[in-house]
This record gives structure tokens, C-alpha cells and sequence, in this order.
């Protein structure tokens, strides 16, 4: 099953433009679970954004979006592969091409 963060829904519904945009960008989710953030989650956001902000440029959405994919250990497929790598194993960030 494919899954979508949440912050990558709302990132991604954010950009749509109009309702027209709305509407097709709510069809496009429509087939995909939804990762919701936990406490967890957030604390370990909070962790490695002091960590990692500074050094890489981390931004605390991909930090969010992250936290996610360390907690259940499932493959990140992103054509950011550098925004991740500071925070995640190489083997879960994956170019999707």
C-alpha cells in the first residue's frame, strides 16, 4: 500500500491553484493513506531540526515529513534525496527516477 505523510498532503494541497487545482489535487490523494504525525514523531522532529537546521538548511516540513518514515521504517520516495539524507538512512530515501 502507498502511503502519503500528512505535511507532504498539505504541502501538496497548498500549491493547488483555484478550486479547479483543489479539486484535482484532492482526486489525485484520493487513492493514498494518509501518515499521520504522533507525539513521537514531533519530538524527534524537534531533535533533529536543532541538530540539523544550521548545518544542512533542514527545514522543519521535511523534518516533519521524515519523523514518519524513521518511525515505521518504509521507503521515502522524493526527488530531495539531499534534503533527507542528513536525518534518514540512505536506503529508505529513494529517487523515484
Amino acid at each position: 500500500d502507498l502511503a502519503v505523510p500528512i505535511v507532504s498532503w498539505l504541502e501538496f494541497m497548498e500549491g493547488a491553484r483555484g478550486k479547479a487545482g483543489q479539486a484535482r489535487c484532492l482526486q489525485i490523494m484520493a487513492p493514498f493513506d494518509l501518515v499521520l504525525l504522533t507525539e513521537v514523531d514531533q519530538q524527534w522532529t524537534k531533535t533533529q531540526l536543532v541538530h540539523y537546521r544550521l548545518s544542512h538548511g533542514l527545514s522543519f516540513k521535511d523534518c516533519l515529513i521524515a519523523a514518519s518514515v524513521f518511525r515505521l521504517q518504509v521507503p521515502l520516495f522524493t526527488h530531495n534525496v539531499k534534503d533527507f539524507l542528513p536525518i534518514l538512512p540512505s536506503h529508505l530515501v529513494i529517487s523515484p527516477y
